[in-house]
């Protein structure tokens, strides 16, 4: 939505009266006011400029989302301005931002749309905040290749109660592209990866009423949910940072659940074995397809292991949930074990790196040097 959203009808170029010059600044009819042919021409360029034309590009956005998100902050809080205005929060920021993959904003707009807000939202959950507002960036090579996307966007910006307040619009780009970022807020504790302990238990909970979105690995609950499930599963995982039960967390994204618990091992620093025995999946889903999949809600959780029947109870409260303790951490050198039975085979090791954000060392600059 990038700015202001367009005006109500298409910006015509200006005209100059039938008695002036439109060839050149200064070459006024014989006759005519020069000063107002001048005037005329110039409108007329500036009229013509690609980068006002270019703000029509916003109008599809401006007619796909509510324009006041906020009404209780007045006019100032309404889409268009440079900026959006949010109501003031207690206790810290969350900030993420997610980029679709362009096979699936090729194939299925409306999914990746649809996608780009869902996995933002879960990103803030995992780290047991609530989510405040979107923002996205789309790039389309015309307009009605935008529809889709926005549309998907919009369900689920519907489904979860989470507005979209802003963003950036090309409709004139040589390739279609998706992102969307996220601002949440959490009163705390923040459930960082980092903060997962040797001895704790590792947790999967996972909506298991859903089904594989067409040939993809996208294990979807969400699309056909009552949204008012849809809105208190999101805020399980705060309410378990609040009560103290989980203290580390992450959620199952593209890399499935093992390529998630290798991020979680690697931001620990920790051992983590998994037991693929112990992992519960749905009736008809394989054991590689569910480990591989990214379900539209599920999480790895971090818990002690004196919490884990207080976490059973409340976590019990909803039939749709699958939950299970599936693996544990331990001290030593990071690394993923995969474990069945009596046999064990190291999927990943530390000294591999994945993301790059493992332990934490001192940098340059940082306060802890210079103090």
């Amino acid at each position: 939505m990038s700015g202001r959203p367009a005006a109500r009808g298409p910006v015509q170029p200006a005209t100059a009266a039938p008695s002036q010059a439109t060839a050149g600044v200064g070459n006024a009819i014989p006759g005519g006011d020069p000063v107002a042919g001048q005037l005329a021409v110039l409108a007329a360029r500036l009229a013509a400029e690609a980068g006002l034309a270019a703000k029509r590009d916003i109008q599809p956005a401006a007619a796909t989302f509510a324009h006041q998100p906020f009404p209780e902050l007045g006019p100032a809080a309404a889409l268009g301005d440079d900026a959006a205005l949010l109501p003031a929060q207690s206790g810290r920021l969350l900030l993420a931002c997610e980029g679709m993959h362009p096979g699936l904003v090729e194939e299925d707009p409306w999914f990746a749309g649809w996608s780009g807000v869902l996995v933002n939202l879960s990103d803030i959950a995992a780290m047991g905040g609530r989510p405040l507002a979107l923002v996205n960036s789309l790039w389309c090579r015309d307009p009605q290749r935008s529809e889709a996307l926005l549309a998907g966007m919009r369900f689920a910006c519907g489904r979860f109660a989470i507005p979209m307040v802003g963003g950036h619009s090309n409709l004139h780009s040589p390739y279609d592209a998706l992102s969307v970022a996220v601002l949440g807020t959490t009163e705390g504790p923040v459930l960082s990866a980092r903060s997962a302990t040797a001895g704790d238990q590792l947790w999967m909970v996972v909506n298991q009423r859903g089904a594989f979105h067409r040939h993809y690995p996208f294990w979807d609950a969400a699309t056909q949910a009552d949204p008012a499930q849809l809105r208190a599963q999101l805020a399980l995982l705060p309410r378990l940072a609040a009560e103290g039960l989980v203290h580390a967390a992450k959620d199952i994204s593209m890399g499935g659940l093992v390529g998630t618990a290798v991020m979680f091992a690697e931001a620990a620093d920790l051992r983590l074995s998994l037991d693929l025995e112990a992992i519960p999946r749905p009736d008809g889903v394989t054991e590689e397809a569910w480990l591989r999949c990214f379900p539209s809600f599920g999480f790895l959780l971090a818990v002690r292991p004196e919490l884990q029947s207080r976490l059973v109870d409340v976590l019990a409260r909803d039939p749709a949930l699958l939950a299970a303790p599936i693996g544990c951490f331990a001290g030593g050198d990071p690394a993923l074990v995969l474990q069945r039975g009596a046999e064990a085979v190291t999927l990943w090791s530390g000294g591999e790196g994945l993301t790059g954000f493992g332990p934490l060392h001192q940098e340059p600059g940082d306060p802890a040097e210079t103090a």
